[in-house]
């Protein structure tokens, strides 16, 4: 009977459909990435296992990985300051990147990011990311807070670790695993992940885009809380705001709007893209995309890189600038806190939020007891119990979820059948699901945490139901503020309403991206943003042509 050697049994601890990509991966280190593994019998033993045996085949896997092994007690995890079991150390002698936990599941991913950057060092660090962090002078400590079925923790956590290398002289990036680390979990109020813990003083939950991540870094604050305090400081009137006369602003800073911005400045036009958050839109929240073309596999903030990289080298991205008032008119105005511009079009590239239920409770308990992620937060909760609020696909995927863990799950949904896959709605009967059919929830209850939801009934009559959380999965709602204001035409369903050139019902004034309903998919966004712009240039070659301006409804 052959015996495996060492090499071979720590190769074969890597799924064989990952070998070869981090195979890839790892011979195109620029340099060498030292790990050091800190371990202790007893308690947590598989985890500590686990541990070893992934950073040993990552090991056999490179010669441009160094291992280095110590024990939890070693004089070398008091000089590191090893604080639990088992850790793992990312190039240590340069950077302060840990993981406190087993790194399984999702994390495995953040685990292989972080040797990457390690590995390039500040070069693959981007220039906004570096200008942002630049001004700090103090020291920053970040935990993130994640779980191994959390497909949004390693873009957070990868937030992070760009953070650390960034400036390995002020700031270390931490990810802690919840399923190992309970008590610290606990200690820090995590209800959701991912949660993040900058020195002891903010809190962020949710994945963010890394340009906001930055900015909340450096000034330990919301971004919401540090534009409010930089518009007070200027203090500007509305009048005294600067005009710039451009051809086409583009609102919304996902694909759709970068798209448009490449075609508008390819086809000459004058163009900005305002974005009032980071750019991306939904693909910088997607942990990852495996349907656009040229990629078979790409985290979601990564393709946001590369279409933020290309859109960047035609025309100007503002971000964190939101549209304050739209006025139409010959010209029509767009108004931010810096600046008006008097566009010949507007492009509305505004995207979708998540939906949320609108009800008392709701944002008091987000995070702690209310989410929008069963795949995330559901560990938190095993042997308690959970409503999930919805009919359609993911409903009915997180409530099967739910159940498979343990939780006893109920499903409330306001009509008398669901929109779901039938295999789905198969499998929530055959797994003995509660559902509460033709019903609604109207309040969240609870003092410090969830106990309880109210729950309002088609024929009038109530129930309170108990429950320790809250998962809402009803869809996403369009942004269509300025669509409104603009007078533009919506659907049924409060999406834009578009001709096949992106056309809105009001004269340039066009619309692109998921606002418009229809297919919401990245590759239909690109499409409908370059065709926008196409379609603004024709138009403003005909209207522009002489001095007047002729403007109407064209539906």
């Amino acid at each position: 009977m052959s015996t495996l050697s060492a090499e071979e049994k720590y190769r074969n601890f890597i799924p064989q459909e990952s070998l070869e990509y981090l195979e890839k991966l790892f011979a195109g280190f620029k340099r060498t990435v030292t790990i050091e593994v800190y371990t202790a019998e007893g308690e947590h033993r598989e985890y500590n296992e686990f541990t070893l045996n992934i950073c040993r085949a990552f090991n056999v896997l490179s010669d441009k990985i160094e291992l280095r092994e110590y024990a939890a007690d070693s004089e070398m995890a008091e000089k590191r300051k090893i604080i639990a079991t088992p850790t793992v150390l990312i190039s240590p002698d340069e950077y302060d990147i840990r993981f406190l936990g087993a790194p399984a599941g999702e994390e495995g991913r953040a685990l292989v990011e972080a040797l990457n950057l390690a590995s390039m060092g500040i070069d693959a660090i981007s220039d906004s990311t570096k200008k942002t962090l630049e001004p700090l002078n103090e020291e920053r400590q970040i935990k993130i807070f994640a779980s191994p079925t959390c497909p949004y923790c390693p873009g957070q956590a990868i937030n992070a670790f760009k953070a650390a290398v960034a400036r390995p002289d002020k700031i270390s990036a931490w990810n802690i695993s919840t399923l190992d680390n309970e008590n610290m979990a606990r200690e820090y109020n995590v209800g959701s992940v991912p949660h993040t813990n900058i020195n002891e003083e903010a809190t962020f939950t949710g994945l963010e885009p890394e340009e906001k991540f930055m900015l909340q870094l450096l000034f330990l604050k919301p971004i919401d809380e540090v534009i409010k305090e930089q518009r007070a400081a200027k203090s500007q009137k509305d009048s005294e705001l600067p005009y710039e006369d451009i051809d086409l602003v583009i609102v919304g800073g996902g694909p759709a709007g970068m798209s448009a911005g490449i075609y508008a400045k390819r086809s000459g036009l004058s163009c900005i893209i305002l974005e009032k958050q980071g750019i991306g839109g939904q693909v910088a929240l997607t942990p990852k995309v495996e349907n656009y073309p040229g990629f078979t596999n790409i985290q979601g903030f990564e393709l946001v890189e590369i279409l933020g990289s290309h859109a960047r080298e035609y025309t100007d991205i503002q971000q964190f600038s939101e549209v304050k008032e739209v006025k139409y008119g010959p010209r029509i105005e767009i108004t931010t806190d810096e600046k008006k511009y008097r566009a010949k079009g507007i492009l509305l590239a505004t995207g979708v939020n998540v939906r949320m239920l609108g009800v008392p409770g709701e944002d008091k308990f987000y995070g702690h007891g209310v989410s929008y992620c069963a795949t995330c937060d559901g560990n938190f909760y095993k042997g308690g119990k959970a409503i999930v609020v919805g009919g359609g696909n993911t409903a009915l995927t997180d409530a099967l979820h739910l159940n498979h863990l343990g939780i006893e799950t109920t499903i409330v949904h306001r009509r008398d059948q669901f929109r779901a896959e039938k295999v789905l709605q198969d499998s929530v009967e055959r797994e003995g699901i509660e559902v509460i059919w033709d019903s609604q929830l109207t309040e969240v209850i609870g003092e410090d945490q969830v106990e309880s939801a109210r729950i309002l009934k088609k024929d009038g009559t109530e129930l309170i139901k108990d429950t320790d959380v809250v998962f809402v999965a009803i869809g996403h709602t369009a942004n269509t503020e300025l669509a409104e204001k603009l007078g533009c035409e919506l659907r049924e369903d409060g999406f834009i309403k578009v001709d096949p050139t992106q056309r809105t019902s009001v004269e340039r004034v066009y619309a692109a991206g998921d606002v418009t309903g229809g297919v919401r998919q990245i590759i239909t966004a690109t499409g409908q943003g370059a065709a926008a712009a196409l379609t603004a240039f024709d138009d403003f070659t005909r209207l522009f042509s002489g001095s007047k301006i002729e403007t109407k409804n064209i539906w």
